[in-house]
């Protein structure tokens, strides 16, 4: 059997294309032991992942490696948050680090795996019950740590971006122990003031450092919330439970107040375009009412409002002589049938007498004609019994004459018998019998 001969680089395009394409390897947690660990001056990571039965090559690029909040050592025992790939230069499947954390953590992720899956099951993470975002929010309320740099970036980017709007700040923990009822206790607070939008934000950390942001009663506390909700926890990288619920989640605590505000210069340039076109519609608007106007002002009936009443009194007027004269014909037509009513009525009388009459004198002569017409028929049978008994066979028999047959045959030839036919002749009184012993042709 032939098989078809690879080029190197055709064969590691196409291993790198069958991983690529496997959503599984698209992001994992591996655990392992850092080894062989390289700090690149332009930042990236070049290192191995390692456990007692294997190792995997790793590289970590520097807008991830600038995000790692501990000191990264060869030994350190991590989970990788990654993806599978080829280098093809090389032929190296390798993973892809996109976040680090400690080992020692993983059952925290785990946890919180299992608590995502829960409730997205329960339709917690669900699109459709998002609330819409205010597009001009003058009324914010900013729950954040009381001190921090989260709060003070959220609160300069509204004040840069849209100046007009009131913040309400609601401070609370946002890490520790207590953090998490201490924020549910802030956000109800927040949601009863009845705020356009409710901003929760704090700064990135460590994945034990936000654990209080993965708390399912918080995550349900912001489902419930009337208000819309807009988390800026962490780093671009870091994702919590409360940005699943939310209505709207950014990356940062200032892509959140970017997130909310429209900036005011854009609004500005929008309102007096707006203005503009208003001005113009308004414009229109005057020219048409006052073309209106003017269409009103010049109509003789508005210059002398008695000559619609004097035209409409003229025009009554002429109805009435119409009514009046139809009225007069209608009495007229009235009186017209009434006369040929009378006459109708006189002529169908004398019509009717004429017509009894009349059939009294049929009735008479019709009843005449079965009399004449029996006597007529009498006359006429006579006639007929008389010529029938002229010409009636009887008659001629009589006069000698017979007819003779064989069977039911009456004989008009020799050639209709046969020697020793039997033969019956009628004469006038009865039948005789014979019997054929010869013929003889009679020639003319």
């Amino acid at each position: 059997m032939m098989h078809s001969v690879w080029q190197v680089s055709q064969l590691v395009s196409y291993i790198k294309n069958e991983i690529d394409n496997d959503q599984i390897l698209h992001q994992l947690l591996v655990t392992g032991e850092i080894s062989n660990l390289t700090k690149h001056k332009s930042g990236h990571y070049y290192f191995t992942l390692k456990d007692d039965k294997a190792r995997m090559n790793c590289v970590m690029f520097s807008n991830y490696t600038r995000l790692i909040h501990f000191d990264l050592k060869e030994g350190s025992r991590v989970i990788a948050q990654c993806r599978v790939s080829v280098y093809e230069p090389g032929g190296n499947v390798q993973l892809y680090v996109n976040a680090l954390q400690l080992d020692g953590i993983g059952d925290l992720y785990l946890q919180l795996e299992q608590l995502k899956r829960k409730m997205n099951e329960m339709g917690y993470f669900d699109p459709a019950h998002k609330k819409s975002l205010p597009q001009y929010p003058f009324d914010i309320a900013l729950i954040s740590a009381k001190e921090g740099a989260a709060k003070s970036d959220v609160i300069t980017t509204i004040s840069r971006r849209w100046p007009m709007a009131k913040i309400t700040f609601y401070p609370s923990l946002v890490q520790g122990n207590d953090a998490a009822i201490q924020l549910i206790q802030t956000i109800q607070k927040a949601d009863q003031k009845n705020h356009d939008v409710i901003l929760l934000v704090r700064g990135g950390g460590s994945i034990e450092d936000l654990w209080a942001f993965n708390n399912e009663e918080l995550a349900k506390c912001i489902f419930h919330a009337k208000t819309p909700i807009v988390s800026g926890v962490g780093h671009e990288t870091d994702t919590t439970l409360v940005d699943y619920v939310s209505d709207a989640r950014a990356a940062t605590p200032t892509a959140a107040a970017e997130l909310i505000t429209p900036n005011w210069q854009e609004v500005k340039v929008l309102l007096y375009q707006k203005k503009k076109m208003l001005i113009k519609q308004l414009l229109q608007l005057y020219e048409q009412n006052e073309a209106h106007l003017h269409k009103v002002k010049t109509n003789a009936y508005i210059k002398n409002p008695f000559m619609l009443i004097e035209n409409n009194v003229i025009h009554l007027d002429l109805k009435k002589n119409e009514l009046e004269s139809k009225a007069n014909d209608l009495l007229n037509l009235i009186n017209d049938l009434n006369k040929k009513r009378m006459s109708f009525f006189h002529i169908s009388s004398t019509l009717l007498q004429e017509n009894e009459l009349l059939l009294n004198y049929k009735k008479k002569e019709l009843l005449k004609v079965p009399d004449n017409i029996s006597f007529f028929q009498k006359n006429e049978m006579q006639k007929k019994l008389k010529l029938l008994d002229a010409y009636s066979p009887l008659k001629i028999l009589m006069r000698g004459y017979s007819l003779t047959r064989v069977d039911d045959l009456y004989i008009s030839s020799i050639n209709e018998v046969q020697n020793d036919d039997v033969l019956m002749t009628r004469v006038s009184d009865g039948f005789i019998y014979s019997k054929v012993t010869g013929k003889e042709k009679i020639h003319e």
